[in-house]
């Protein structure tokens, strides 16, 4: 048996995976299936600054591409729910943008220049709620067995336990449990942090239309294809506080109006934040725990959690 605890997008891909190979596996998941970071991101399948990072970053990016068109059609065919993985270009407008250019040019992407902006061929976005609802169907399918609303810690003893001090069954544990992971193992605080990022969504009653996403002054603005918009996102330093100010609401509103001036008296239908996995230079923390034993970590995916989500499982499978 095969425990993975945290039931995000990683969690929920790992457990597919693992059972498509014959494992038993169970979820277990502190609140319910998505409801962390995998569910309040935007959903951009790409780095929005690739230069700025390590290699590793793109790699698990690129390499998971392939299995989120795969995941599209299986999930439509079998339940009739569109994840919205559609290819959006990204149309990034930065000062000297000639060391992005250099990365594409590199990488050997499309890409166009307009004006001083550049617009990348090759990126996609996904919608995460739909994602979610997919995956929880999937998940109930294959016969995963799923337990929400379940706190799972280590004892003194090094051992996973319930609410109650029990002890959980298993042979392998697996945390995918984003920033909650050093609360869980305090060996990795410092290594595992929560970053708060703040969105907003607005109605979009003047049916404005995005021919891509765009990328400006270190925020995003993005179409779902009910033609609703997602404008972040903020990278905050602030713990688990969850109390969001209106001061941030009209700072979101101004950074999104700056990309889309149409955006002036449009409704803001929501405004959400949640806790990003932060880790240093954003790579993720996929390996074996040395001192607890049968204890595996896929965790620290820090902006790029649904966007590494299929490498960083395949990455996990090959420890075993």
């Amino acid at each position: 048996m095969i425990n993975i605890i945290g039931g995000g997008v990683i969690g929920c891909i790992q457990a597919v995976e693992l059972k498509k190979l014959g494992y038993e596996v169970s979820i277990y998941e502190k609140n319910t299936i998505g409801s962390g970071s995998s569910l309040s991101g935007a959903g951009i399948m790409f780095p929005l600054l690739p230069h700025f990072y390590s290699n590793l970053v793109y790699e698990l990016i690129h390499d998971s591409k392939k299995y989120y068109d795969v995941l599209n059609v299986t999930i439509s065919n079998l339940f009739d729910i569109d994840i919205e993985h559609i290819k959006s270009g990204m149309l990034v407008n930065i000062d000297h943008p000639d060391l992005l250019e250099e990365w594409l040019i590199k990488n050997q992407l499309n890409y166009q220049k307009i004006s001083k902006c550049l617009l990348i061929d090759e990126v996609y976005q996904i919608n995460p709620k739909k994602l979610i609802a997919g995956l929880v169907r999937y998940i109930n399918y294959l016969g995963i067995d799923v337990y929400e609303n379940k706190l799972i810690k280590l004892n003194s003893k090094k051992q996973f336990v319930d609410d109650f001090g029990m002890p959980i069954k298993g042979d392998v544990f697996i945390l995918s449990t984003g920033a909650w992971t050093s609360q869980i193992n305090s060996s990795l605080s410092g290594k595992i942090y929560p970053i708060r990022g703040q969105l907003i969504e607005f109605k979009n009653q003047k049916n404005l239309k995005l021919k891509s996403i765009i990328y400006k002054n270190g925020f995003y603005l993005l179409q779902r294809k009910d033609g609703s918009l997602i404008a972040g996102s903020t990278l905050e330093d602030v713990g688990f506080n969850e109390h969001l100010l209106n001061s941030d609401l009209i700072m979101l509103r101004k950074k999104a109006e700056d990309i889309m001036p149409e955006l002036k008296d449009v409704e803001i239908s929501q405004h959400w934040s949640g806790f990003r996995p932060g880790s240093k230079d954003n790579i993720p923390i996929i390996m074996q725990d040395n001192d607890i034993p049968n204890t595996f970590y896929n965790a620290g995916h820090f902006r790029y959690g649904l966007s590494m989500a299929p490498a960083s499982v395949n990455k996990l499978i090959n420890l075993f």
